[in-house]
């Protein structure tokens, strides 16, 4: 196969990922930007210490495009607000694998089986972790810190800056992502991939050798889709997109700045065994 040929089938399987997937990316910029201009983090402030603020934080961090590395700030925000870790940890979990631009973009590539079990599987990971670390993990009394909001910009200049951050900012990951997808689809053998995906602890390897991949939220699902079309069942595909985006080792050290060791290293299982348990029930399920 000549280079003119490869680069002709590159050309065309980035047009067609890339029609699938923006048409969703731009209505899930449009309210990804409305959560952050109409929501206030003052809302969560309001619940951060209540019986059941894993559970508003992780819906908080669901409605937030941020990636596994940039929701660290406002991770340590919320917990410095609150008398426990687990806000904090239902945030880091769900804020990295869900958001309206990761639910658009699983719609266009995947469909909404996989979608639906996506967000469902991990909100609730999120919140029962939660609520073992409250268990498990006491934090010791700390001063709260006051969290005062930028003053001066009307809603609708929130929501441009918010649209134009997102759309670069994210929009940038998933271009990039949309780029490795098809050079994946077109330079990868897929009999390579179906003898990978064959293996007995397929979903193990694929959740040790993705968590030192750093992609942004957003990036890992045409990735994720070019595996597909390459003979990873979308369970495999699952353990990938979760173990990929929802952390990675900049993540994990930063972490080490907001948790003791011992609840990073819990955490950092929790990654691990979810993230396979994800893919290994899709498939058995479905």
């Amino acid at each position: 196969m000549d280079i003119i040929t490869v680069f002709e089938q590159f050309i065309n399987k980035f047009l067609g990922y890339s029609l699938e997937v923006l048409p969703y990316f731009f209505i899930a910029t449009v309210i990804g930007a409305f959560v952050q201009a109409y929501i206030s983090f003052n809302i969560v402030r309001r619940f951060i210490n209540k019986g059941y603020s894993p559970v508003i934080t992780a819906f908080f961090g669901s409605s937030v495009p941020v990636c596994s590395c940039s929701m660290i700030p406002i991770a340590q925000t919320i917990n410095s607000l609150s008398r426990s870790y687990a806000p904090a940890v239902a945030f880091l979990i769900s804020a990295p694998i869900l958001s309206p631009v990761i639910f658009f973009l699983m719609i266009g590539m995947f469909g909404w089986k996989l979608t639906v079990f996506r967000f469902v599987f991990g909100f609730l990971t999120a919140v029962i972790t939660a609520y073992i670390v409250n268990i498990f993990f006491k934090k010791p009394p700390t001063l709260p810190v006051i969290y005062s909001k930028e003053q001066g910009l009307s809603r609708w200049q929130i929501f441009k800056n918010a649209f134009k951050e997102i759309f670069i900012g994210t929009g940038k990951y998933v271009l990039i992502g949309l780029l490795i997808a098809s050079a994946v689809a077109v330079l990868v053998p897929p009999s390579l991939v179906s003898r990978f995906s064959e293996f007995s602890f397929s979903y193990i390897l694929i959740a040790i050798f993705s968590i030192p991949i750093y992609v942004c939220s957003g990036e890992e699902i045409p990735i994720a889709k070019s595996f597909v079309d390459l003979g990873f069942s979308q369970g495999q595909a699952l353990t990938f997109m979760f173990a990929s985006a929802g952390i990675c080792i900049p993540t994990i050290l930063a972490t080490f700045k907001i948790f003791p060791k011992k609840l990073v290293v819990f955490y950092v299982l929790i990654w691990f065994f979810g993230s396979t348990a994800s893919g290994l029930l899709f498939d058995l399920i479905f």
